[in-house]
C-alpha cells in the first residue's frame, strides 16, 4: 500500500497564495490601464496623422488645403493638430484646423483659415484691398478685374469634407485591423499570468499585480 503525506497548512498556504495572485494580476491590469489608454491614444494619434500625409500625397487635389501652399504631405506644414485625453476606460480624439503663415505663390497673401473654410465648404468673396484690381491665375491665364470675386466653394469641389472622411476611413479600417486586431491577438494571450504563477503560489498578491502590470503595458505600438 502506498502511503501519502500531506501537509495540509502548506496546501492552503498555497491555495490562498494562488488566489491572492489571480486577484493581484486584476488589479495589476487595473493600475496600469490609463497609462495604457495614454500610450495607445498617443500612438493612435500620430498614425492618423501620417496616414493622412500619406492620403495627401497621393491625392492632393483633395486634401492639399489641410497643408501650407505647396507642401501637401509635409508633416511639417500640416494645419491640423490630433489631440488625446485618455482615462481608465476611454480614450477621446479631437482634431482642430491651424491657421496658415505662409502666403500663396499666386496671390502673394495669407489665407489665414483656409483649412477650416475648405473643408467645410464655406464661400467667400476676396475683393480688392491694396489696389483697384485684383489678380489671379485661371490655369495658365492671368485674370485682372475690378470687381469682387464670390467663391462657392474655395479649394475645388474634391476637398469639402475630404479631412473628415480620411479620419473616418483611418478608425473605420485601417487602425481597427491594422493596429487594434494585432494587439487584441496579443491580449488574448495572457503569457505574464503564467510566468510569474509559481512565483505566486509562494509570496501571492505582490506577484500577481507585477504580473498584471506587466500583462497591461504597451511601449511605442507594442506590448512589452
Amino acid at each position: 500500500m502506498i502511503k501519502m503525506k500531506i501537509n495540509n497548512l502548506e496546501l492552503s498556504k498555497i491555495l490562498k497564495n494562488t488566489v491572492s495572485y489571480s486577484d493581484g494580476f486584476l488589479q495589476g491590469i487595473d493600475i496600469n490601464r490609463t497609462e495604457f489608454n495614454k500610450v495607445l491614444g498617443g500612438y493612435a494619434a500620430e498614425a492618423l496623422s501620417g496616414y493622412i500625409d500619406s492620403k495627401a500625397r497621393t491625392n492632393p487635389t483633395a486634401l492639399h488645403h489641410i497643408y501650407e501652399w505647396n507642401e501637401v504631405g509635409n508633416k511639417s506644414s500640416r494645419l491640423f493638430s490630433i489631440n488625446v485625453d485618455a482615462t481608465k476606460y476611454s480614450i477621446t480624439f479631437s482634431g482642430k484646423f491651424l491657421p496658415s503663415k505662409k502666403p500663396s505663390s499666386e496671390s502673394g497673401d495669407v489665407f489665414v483659415n483656409k483649412a477650416d473654410i475648405m473643408e467645410n465648404a464655406i464661400s467667400i468673396t476676396v475683393s480688392p484691398t491694396n489696389s483697384s484690381v485684383l489678380a489671379f491665375q485661371d490655369g495658365d491665364e492671368t485674370v485682372f478685374t475690378s470687381s469682387s470675386i464670390y467663391i462657392a466653394h474655395p479649394g475645388g469641389d474634391e476637398v469639402a469634407g475630404s479631412f473628415g472622411k480620411v479620419v473616418d476611413e483611418f478608425f473605420g479600417a485601417y487602425f481597427k485591423y491594422s493596429v487594434i486586431g494585432p494587439l487584441m491577438s496579443k491580449l488574448k494571450n495572457a503569457k505574464e499570468f503564467p510566468s510569474l504563477y509559481s512565483q505566486g503560489t509562494k509570496v501571492g498578491k505582490s506577484a500577481g499585480v507585477k504580473a498584471g502590470r506587466r500583462y497591461f503595458t504597451m511601449v511605442g505600438d507594442k506590448l512589452s
